[in-house]
């Protein structure tokens, strides 16, 4: 009876074992997001347009959003359609909203979420939070 060296047997196992471990990795759906504060998330809706989604996959800001930025646990931007020029650029264009453009606020610590505000209001409500007044929102980027 021949015996095999044991080298062999390692190396054949740690093979089939990578294989596996690199099979399973390349099946897996992952789903695309940008992850925000406090287990909320940009992600697509199915027309690709961006929402904002909690954890638990409830809506919290509907689609589309045009605009969007983070500061310390506050979330906010402008809701509509991006700009066209947005996606030439990707999200290097600062937005510039129109007197009709409504804006949300969302507090990811307390979830409390200020939407279709006006330009004024939105200065106001980001003051409140403590947001500083040189933030600027930027389109996101196409999925």
């Amino acid at each position: 009876m021949r015996e095999r060296p044991i080298a062999r047997d390692i190396l054949l196992a740690l093979t089939v074992a990578a294989s596996l471990a690199l099979g399973a990795c390349a099946s897996t759906n992952a789903q695309t997001l940008v992850a925000l504060p406090n287990g909320y998330s940009l992600q697509p809706d199915k027309a690709a347009r961006s929402q904002i989604v909690k954890r638990d996959g409830r809506g919290v800001v509907p689609a589309p959003i045009a605009a969007y930025a983070v500061s310390g646990n506050v979330v906010t931007g402008a809701l509509g359609e991006p700009a066209p020029n947005s996606h030439l650029y990707t999200n290097d264009l600062p937005f510039s909203g129109a007197p009709e453009t409504r804006y949300f606020v969302l507090d990811t610590k307390t979830g409390k979420l200020d939407t279709n505000l006006d330009a004024v209001s939105w200065k106001k409500r980001l003051e409140q939070l403590g947001v500083p007044a040189d933030l600027r929102i930027y389109a996101p980027l196409p999925w």
